[in-house]
């Protein structure tokens, strides 16, 4: 198959890693959180996983869901799964409650596998649900669920498994939603395929080199460029269970990496750090850039203090994942997100999509130029993927403008996303859950900008007459049925909203602009202001 002018051997992972097995055998392909695993050992054990499951009634096309922390098992579940033709679901790690719930109800998964944090969170569950799945906990088996180490347990034989086809459904990622609950992309094999492809043509890699990532895995920035990726070009993986600021460039020094993958607010945080003379000694010879959403003198600042040259990259998970376009040091334009480097042809279109003159802000859309690139659907929500695919294009629901030489700067997003440390979140999310708090009559969320660059999250409150709550409480109640990164910094107490004169609508951008005065902050406590509000 030629692709982007080169012949690839595979479309699909199963082919990709027996031949990386059979050409670097006991080389050490991922380092994650301490523990080696091998070229061969990727392969041995991902093929006991994909006959057992096979063995236990899973079948090609089911899914598969991991709620775990970046970990050797959950890297192995997925290759399994792949290879025996299930759909891995990857599920973030931070999700409680409703989310949770949602996402496991929504993917139709048979078998989970978790961690004893995990087993917790499962348990508050709708019994009914957890009888859906299969439970597999990779710290051994805890009450009463299955241990992780029964899906290594049998066949290993070099015997067929079932055969993958390029536009075969291979994972779905669940990406915060616009107007309602996350929605789960659907990717093809092949696609994965391609974002290893562009990994290596937008950083250049080379054989032997290493990467560093503390990006969770069940992003699709991290599966792709710090597994896929390093995995198609003979490169080693490094993997942190987590992001530390204070340890990062001592890890980046003592995994002599090259390539590293520091992203969005992340970037400020580092930048944050006290300096110190070993600030720029290091191997890293490129970074990946995506630094959309924080203060515009961060990326200049975290190039020169390290020494570290950045490729800025944009991406979207219906695209097609990680490096949509990349702005390349061979080809680089200060402060654009790059070309599309022939993978996809892009325009910038109004309301109606009608194209805008070059230079002008409207609605990024993009149209692949090869088959399964972009996603093949919503999982579950056939009429979402028609509206995101109207008039032979994807619609993206990203802000952008191209200049004369087809350089693409991002410009924001159209709906009611917020952005806070690297994670989408969905306005529509939070309400939903505080509007079924007893005490409020009616709210709004919006994203406030952070003093570390991305979003904040704020939520303006209409309480029930004569029930006002407390704002600290309120927060507390969010604690059991929201994510940690979802639960809002801000609380403020509002009489009415802002509205529109045309049609009645709550001006979101009059409650983003307004001040936090009369706003409780639960990272700093209440202000003076903020507990005469709340009496």
């Amino acid at each position: 198959m030629d692709i982007s002018g080169r012949t690839i051997p595979w479309q699909n992972l199963d082919q990709l890693i027996r031949e990386k097995a059979a050409k670097h055998g006991d080389k050490v392909f991922a380092v994650i959180d301490g523990e080696d695993l091998t070229f061969r050992d990727l392969e041995v054990t991902s093929r006991k996983v994909a006959f057992r499951l096979l063995s236990k009634g899973i079948k090609k096309g089911d899914r598969v869901s991991t709620l775990l922390f970046n970990c050797t098992e959950l890297i192995i579940t997925w290759f399994g799964v792949a290879r025996m033709g299930g759909i891995w679901t990857p599920l973030n790690s931070g999700l409680v409650g409703a989310d949770l719930e949602h996402t496991l109800r929504d993917s139709g998964a048979k078998i989970l596998v978790t961690d004893t944090e995990g087993l917790a969170k499962i348990e508050r569950l709708d019994p009914e649900l957890r009888h859906q799945f299969s439970t597999y906990c990779i710290d051994g088996g805890q009450r009463g669920y299955a241990s992780f180490a029964e899906l290594l347990v049998g066949q290993d034989a070099d015997q067929p498994l079932p055969v993958v086809a390029a536009g075969d459904p291979a994972v779905i990622l669940y990406t915060g939603g616009t107007t309602g609950l996350p929605k789960g992309v659907v990717l093809s094999s092949i696609s994965l395929i391609y974002a290893g492809i562009r990994y290596g043509e937008a950083f250049e890699v080379r054989p032997n080199e290493r990467h560093f990532t503390t990006l969770p895995l069940f992003h699709a920035i991290a599966v792709q460029m710090a597994l896929i990726g390093p995995l198609m070009y003979d490169m080693t993986t490094v993997i942190d269970r987590r992001f530390s600021a204070s340890n990062y460039w001592q890890r980046v020094r003592e995994t002599r990496a090259n390539v590293i993958d520091p992203i969005g607010a992340m970037l400020t945080m580092l930048c944050q750090q006290p300096e110190h003379a070993q600030d720029a000694q290091h191997d890293v010879r490129v970074a990946i850039g995506v630094w959309n959403q924080i203060p515009a003198e961060i990326p200049v600042l975290f190039k020169q203090r390290f020494g570290v040259p950045m490729v800025d990259v944009y991406g979207l998970s219906e695209g097609g994942g990680a490096l949509i376009t990349t702005n390349r040091l061979s080809d680089y334009t200060a402060g654009s997100n790059g070309k599309c480097h022939g993978w996809y042809d892009i325009a910038i279109a109004d309301e109606h999509g009608i194209p805008v003159p070059t230079g002008e802000v409207g609605e990024l859309l993009l149209r692949p130029l090869y088959p399964h690139l972009c996603m093949i659907g919503y999982h579950n929500a056939p009429q979402k993927t028609l509206e995101s695919f109207r008039d032979l294009w994807l619609h993206t629901g990203d802000l952008a403008r191209i200049d004369a030489e087809g350089n693409m700067f991002f410009a924001g997003r159209m709906a009611h996303w917020i952005r806070r440390r690297s994670e989408n979140i969905s306005a529509y999310e939070i309400e939903a859950v505080l509007r079924n708090h007893p005490a409020i009559a009616e709210v709004v969320v919006v994203g406030v900008q952070a003093e570390i660059g991305e979003d904040d999250i704020k939520a303006f409150i209409i309480p029930i007459e004569g029930d006002r709550p407390i704002a600290s409480e309120i927060v507390s109640w969010c604690r059991e049925k929201l994510a940690a990164f979802k639960i809002p910094r801000y609380i403020e107490f509002i009489d009415a909203f802002p509205r529109s004169l045309a049609k009645g609508e709550i001006e979101r951008g009059v409650l983003k602009k307004m001040s936090h005065d009369n706003a409780w902050d639960r990272e700093r406590g209440e202000s003076e202001a903020t507990r005469k509000s709340i009496r």
